[in-house]
């Protein structure tokens, strides 16, 4: 417990001391008015951690005694405190015996003193708060008690849950405590005025973060005093809850977010996973992992890939990034399991201290792991923006999830919470083409390339059986080929090409050849910008199960670049397809059917130019060969 009743009870020690010894079975200290106090106490709980699943019973140690008095305002040390000469507990006899076992268990008496009231009484005397360095009175990350404030409390509560003879009945039915959900401090009225044990009881539901507290003994502000003892009043809820963050990264170091998160189909996509590890004061260790002690602590990540959207997903690293101990090794710190499209880092090896795993761990040590998937063929990509999105909800994008599963309960380790983390996205873009004739007409069998900016090499896809769309492919994929088709189908042709899988990016469409019967010599060509932006979501509250990192916002599709004979357009109603993302080319039959602004000028010219080139090439060869049968 923290140190609110360190100074009380070291007062009360000391006045027993001072009043004649604490001979264990002795008549208590003879204040004047020994009977339990009937007034109200108020008690204040603070909950750092929130108060949302809990529920808080208060149950009766021991009630102050009636006839407590302060010092008189003139006092020249100790002006309007308590005397503490004039208090004592007053402990039922109902209770005597399971206050007196339960001091005996935290070696505050002596195990031979008897079960009476009044070794109960002046047992309670002797407790003393823990000292610093000791969370919530036990030692460090472990289930073993420090203070003998936290063995009795344990050892109190324990008995609560007994089924044999040292259960305890308490004389007066436990107060709950009006908690708020969310609430971060509330205070109640208990009666009477007395030294209480309040019991948490937490209900783990899925999204809630928080933890079981231990039991906490705290005493009531006193009714009758205008100065109260430091800290009597207040006790700090001994419950944590973990963060849990998950971020699209640039590569496999997982150490710089990509905050616009595009991708080919075919690239590997790298995600950052983090967590801390619990503070595990008051939960036992089992080294030998087994399932069915209660002791083992649950400590795992899940990480989910949309289903059918990855392939060849991979638990890339994992480290403790805070402490000298960093990479951490699968198979003796931690387990991997793969069960369709989720990944599970288990690290119960690492905090139950399993033959081998590392050593030198701390509470809040931050745990980082960085996975990764390949986006498939099947991935969702898009030419629209979703104006419904709320951070981690976007249908277009491929979506990667994290969930958190760590032990919430003291008493059980094996009880867990689930505790959904962040949901992010990655995209993938389309472009169109929309061929037609010179009359508008959809215009089937034209051969396009398409390149990024400043590269020579085609670009590769692979076509969607019989239909007109085509997926882009890395290299080395089987059927992959570099020269795109418009729709040629039969009867009705749509004269579309339909490319899917792109990142943000410059790209040059090219026509390579127009169909049987048009123009070969003005082949259009035009480049195509497609631009991104994203909204980042700041806080990615890890008690949100549907915050992001970034979704898509807007998507625009530039064309800075067109085909000098005007033969491409950037919009078109023709198609389904959204204007922004469509482009329409156009074929020609003969040179005079190019459009009345110089292109058919100049694409005479070009043809003559490149004739003439050819004509001198082929003189010169003629020439060469002349020469040499002179």
């Amino acid at each position: 417990m923290k140190t609110s009743l360190k100074r009380f009870f070291a007062g009360v020690a000391a006045a027993a001391m001072a009043v004649g010894g604490l001979a264990l079975g002795a008549t208590s200290a003879q204040a004047e008015g020994t009977d339990a106090s009937t007034q109200k106490g108020s008690l204040t709980v603070k909950a750092a951690n929130g108060t949302t699943g809990h529920t808080l019973k208060a149950y009766l140690v021991a009630a102050y005694n009636s006839g407590y008095q302060a010092y008189p305002q003139t006092d020249k040390d100790k002006p309007g405190q308590l005397n503490f000469d004039t208090f004592k507990y007053v402990v039922n006899k109902d209770d005597a015996s399971a206050v007196v076992a339960a001091l005996k268990d935290a070696k505050v008496v002596d195990a031979s003193a008897s079960d009476s009231v009044s070794v109960a009484e002046e047992g309670l005397k002797q407790l003393k708060s823990e000292t610093s360095g000791t969370p919530f009175g036990y030692e460090n990350g472990t289930a073993t008690a420090s203070a003998a404030e936290r063995k009795f409390a344990d050892a109190l509560a324990a008995k609560l849950d007994a089924t044999d003879s040292t259960k305890w009945t308490p004389s007066k039915k436990p107060q709950n405590l009006p908690l708020r959900d969310g609430s971060d401090e509330f205070t109640a009225d208990l009666n009477p005025e007395g030294l209480y044990l309040v019991v948490d009881t937490y209900e783990p539901q899925e999204g809630l973060n928080s933890t079981r507290s231990v039991p906490m003994l705290v005493g009531t502000k006193f009714a009758n005093l205008t100065k109260q003892p430091a800290n009597v009043g207040e006790v700090n809820m001994k419950n944590i809850k973990m963060p849990v963050h998950k971020e699209v990264v640039t590569d496999k170091t997982g150490a710089t977010a990509n905050n616009k998160p595009s991708y080919n189909i075919g690239d590997t996509v790298y995600f950052h996973l983090s967590t801390t590890i619990p503070d595990y004061s008051g939960y036992a260790a089992d080294p030998t992992l087994s399932p069915t002690s209660g002791k083992t602590r649950l400590l795992r990540l899940e990480d989910e890939f949309e289903e059918g959207k990855f392939t060849d997903t991979n638990v890339v690293s994992v480290k403790d990034s805070t402490t000298d101990i960093g990479k951490l090794m699968e198979g003796t710190d931690y387990d991997v399991y793969r069960k369709d499209n989720k990944l599970t880092v288990d690290l119960k090896k690492l905090v139950n201290g399993y033959a081998g795993a590392k050593h030198g761990w701390k509470k809040d040590d931050v745990i980082d792991v960085v996975v990764s998937g390949v986006l498939s063929a099947n991935a969702k990509t898009t030419d629209t923006v979703n104006t419904n999105v709320t951070t981690g909800d976007d249908s277009n994008g491929n979506y990667n999830k994290v969930t958190l599963y760590y032990s919430n309960n003291p008493k059980d380790n094996s009880q867990a919470n689930k505790v959904p983390g962040d949901t992010v996205n990655v995209y993938s873009f389309n472009l169109n083409v929309n061929k037609v004739d010179q009359d508008n007409k959809p215009l089937g069998g034209a051969k396009f390339k398409i390149y990024t900016k400043d590269s020579q090499t085609p670009l590769r896809f692979t076509k969607s059986g019989s239909t007109y769309k085509h997926t882009y492919a890395k290299v080395g994929t089987d059927g992959a080929t570099e020269t795109l088709v418009s729709d040629e189908t039969s009867g009705e042709t749509s004269g579309e090409i339909n490319v899917e899988g792109l990142k943000a990016g410059t790209y040059v469409v090219t026509e390579t050849h127009a169909p049987t019967g048009f123009f070969q010599g003005a082949l259009p060509s035009y480049t195509v910008e497609i631009a991104e932006d994203y909204t980042h979501d700041k806080s990615n509250e890890t008690s949100q199960p549907k915050s992001g990192d970034d979704w898509l916002t807007t998507l625009t599709y530039s064309y800075p670049k067109l085909d000098g004979n005007n033969l491409v357009t950037k919009n078109t109603s023709s198609t389904d397809k959204p204007d922004t993302s469509t482009a329409t080319v156009k074929n020609v039959h003969s040179i005079t059917q190019l459009p009345k602004t110089g292109a058919a000028g100049i694409a005479f010219f070009s043809i003559i130019g490149v004739a003439i080139v050819a004509m001198a090439a082929l003189f010169a060869v003629r020439a060469r060969k002349a020469s040499r049968l002179a």
